[in-house]
């Protein structure tokens, strides 16, 4: 089977799989770890409806999408928080009395607006759809090139508060490569 349905048993039958890919489930979706993370935390949310999961992300999330997949993107979020607060600690100079970091890091609001982001490809490398819920930083051995970086952090990488696009033509798929990941710098 080609890498590009590499996340159909997680969207047919996650209940299936032995490992701690899976964080969640239920009849609408599957929340997992991705594989390949990009990132400290890379979570990915897939619709298990086929009819959603066979779709292209800038076409097929409106409104109503949002609206019924938000508790899950919130849920993705939470648990990034959790795992940024259990397993991370600021160690700060003696002479370092801002405690700035330290509300950012307990504040959800705070740390989710400065080190989490929520998003989608504009050209899907998957076959099927998948919300990215990743964290920041892009500390990964998975961070390879310049393509993985720029993937997340330009206009190839949509903003879950910039969906739906209401129909914006974002130009043809190897434009969009071509622009954004090909020959783009790295930010």
């Amino acid at each position: 089977m080609s890498w590009r349905y590499a996340l159909k048993n997680y969207v047919t039958s996650p209940e299936t799989v032995n490992d701690d890919t899976v964080t969640y489930f239920d009849d609408k979706v599957s929340i997992i770890r991705d594989s390949f993370p990009k990132s400290e935390c890379h979570l990915l949310i897939l619709p298990r409806t086929m009819q959603l999961s066979r779709s292209h992300p800038t076409k097929v999330i409106d409104a109503k999408f949002k609206n019924e997949f938000e508790s899950y993107v919130n849920s993705a979020i939470d648990h990034i928080f959790r795992h940024f607060q259990e397993k991370f600690r600021i160690k700060k100079s003696d002479d370092d009395k801002d405690p700035c970091w330290d509300d950012i890091l307990k504040d959800k609001n705070k740390f989710v607006r400065n080190f989490v982001q929520v998003g989608i490809h504009s050209v899907p490398s998957m076959a099927n759809l998948h919300i990215h819920v990743i964290s920041k930083d892009f500390h990964s051995v998975r961070l390879k090139n310049k393509k993985h970086y720029n993937s997340f952090n330009t206009g190839f990488f949509i903003s879950w508060d910039d969906l739906p696009l209401n129909g914006k033509n974002l130009g043809t798929d190897k434009e969009i490569e071509t622009t954004y990941l090909k020959e783009h710098d790295l930010l």
